[in-house]
């Protein structure tokens, strides 16, 4: 694994909110179209290119500007492309969300002079390769957009807003169906179950929340002022594990995390600190995750996420390609001590506590983001205990990101961290995205660059087929995993377990691939 920061002018030296890759792209020279949403109210359109590519014209830069999108007045602080077609989403602080299509014909793009057959014409004689119009504005948010997402059928979007609301949308026909007001503060962060069954919301109200699809997955059958979801389930706090701590020094420990800084030194925390990639992936201390056990000594009960005192715009959720695992952000596990942490859910225990805790991180974590694929798995005659023990012929990949760094870890290798990256960036870390194929990772930041990781994945990657066969764009074939076990499955280990060192030898991580000079 390697990771560079692209030194380009992505918005103006503005801050970048958001990133996403497009995987319905399809081009003749290959690569990854994904767009960016920055503080200079625009979205942007860019292609990062082949391997091969970059092999033979290293003196390039890695990615190539395809369009500018402009009709935002705010900054935009989230662009998401649609699971079923090439459709881009995207909301800001003006409160409005734009759904942009590409214009593919002559005949469209003569529509909109000063045009060249190629793209758009700029003022300074620039042509854009692409030329991308609204195809619907989604009004009706009082407030700053944080986050959206997409059903998986593609018909429907929810947001997140400031206004400590979610919203679900009608993307055909731009209208809302249903506010969702359960959150007492900001809604921050917003996904949708590739499954379709689910809706999860995260707010600096400290809490996460589960809702249910309960309406006709055709939007022309629900009719209006239909209640098109259902709340399933709520997550505040947890039993206590661990002996009980003097309420003062919670407090204060708590603090210094809402603040980004380091409460205690632990080891844990320590690897994801500023230092290089290679000495922090080469380093004995690793990012540890725990089983999430009832405590035998306390009866007390710990708040699961930090709350309105953290400085950021973000918590970004998110699910796995097969729906049996939720990863949260901006979670906080006091067991021995306060350490940041990102928690997970399983699917068929979502009402229940946690199973997982991905704790370590020097700051809290703003975002987290599944690999859109899985991986055949890795035999290992010392292989760690996967996550989900009923699955040994795949892997998945999860990112999370904190303030200040990510961490990457597969579901086969155990509880530690595979990858930890950090130092990349002078501000906070925004948002991260995958290719397809999991070969590449973007990260965003508030610092007005983004880095990208490429990953020489040891094993290939499988696609996982969409439930919704018969959604037109969307890829056909069915996967249920909606009554399987996963609390079962999910990793069963002594309390407290710790992994070994992500440096193990004779466990094959990932192999470095350099990505071409600027």
């Amino acid at each position: 694994m390697r990771v560079k920061t692209v030194q380009i002018n992505w918005h103006d030296k503005l801050p970048i909110f958001s990133v996403d890759f497009d995987h319905n792209y399809v081009n003749s020279s290959g690569g990854w179209r994904f767009a960016t949403g920055g503080g200079d109210n625009n979205v942007r359109l860019w292609r990062l290119r082949t391997p091969s590519e970059r092999e033979r014209e290293p003196k390039q830069p890695a990615v190539e500007f395809l369009a500018s999108l402009n009709r935002h007045t705010a900054p935009v602080n989230v662009v998401r492309f649609s699971p079923c077609s090439s459709k881009l989403a995207s909301a800001g602080d003006d409160g409005v969300i734009i759904i942009w299509r590409q214009q593919q014909t002559t005949e469209e793009i003569s529509r909109a002079p000063p045009v060249t057959m190629e793209g758009v014409l700029e003022d300074d004689g620039f042509v854009e390769p692409e030329v991308w119009r609204p195809a619907a504005m989604l009004r009706g948010s009082l407030a700053d957009i944080c986050d959206l997402a997409w059903s998986p059928d593609g018909n429907f979007l929810v947001s997140a807003s400031v206004d400590n609301t979610a919203r679900i949308w009608d993307a055909r026909e731009a209208r809302c169906l249903q506010v969702l007001a359960d959150h007492s503060h900001y809604v921050q962060g917003v996904v949708w179950d590739p499954l379709g069954e689910f809706i999860a919301t995260q707010s600096s109200d400290r809490s996460l929340r589960v809702y249910r699809w309960a309406a006709p997955r055709d939007p022309r059958e629900i009719k209006s002022g239909t209640e098109v979801v259902s709340l399933f389930a709520s997550h505040y706090s947890m039993p206590l594990a661990g002996p009980e701590q003097k309420g003062d020094e919670d407090k204060e420990e708590e603090n210094a995390l809402a603040d980004g800084m380091e409460g205690v030194e632990l080891q844990s925390t320590e690897v994801l600190g500023d230092v290089p990639m290679e000495e922090a992936a080469a380093s004995a201390l690793p990012v540890t995750a725990d089983i999430v056990t009832a405590p035998t000594t306390t009866n007390r009960s710990q708040r699961l996420f930090h709350d309105d005192n953290l400085a950021s715009f973000f918590r970004r959720p998110s699910i796995s390609p097969d729906g049996r695992l939720l990863a949260a952000a901006a979670g906080v596990q006091r067991d021995r001590s306060a350490r940041n942490t990102s928690y997970i859910w399983a699917r068929d225990a979502l009402q229940a506590p946690p199973v997982l805790s991905l704790a370590g991180h020097a700051k809290p974590v703003v975002a987290t983001r599944w690999a859109p694929c899985r991986f055949a798995a890795i035999k290992h005659t010392d292989a760690p205990t996967a996550w989900l023990a009923d699955d040994t012929d795949t892997r998945m990949m999860l990112a999370v990101a904190s303030q200040s760094s990510v961490a990457i870890y597969d579901t086969s290798m155990g509880a530690g961290a595979i990858g930890l990256m950090s130092g990349l960036h002078y501000a906070a870390i925004t948002d991260l995205a995958w290719t397809r194929d999991g070969s590449h990772m973007i990260l965003t930041s508030i610092d007005g660059f983004a880095s990208i990781v490429s990953i020489d994945q040891p094993s290939a990657a499988i696609d996982i087929p969409t439930p919704l066969a018969d959604v037109p764009g969307c890829t056909s074939g069915t996967t249920d995993h909606s009554r399987e076990s996963l609390s079962d499955g999910a990793m069963s280990t002594q309390a407290q377990h710790h992994a070994t060192s992500a440096n193990n030898k004779g466990k094959k991580r990932l192999a470095p691939t350099l990505i071409s000079q600027l």
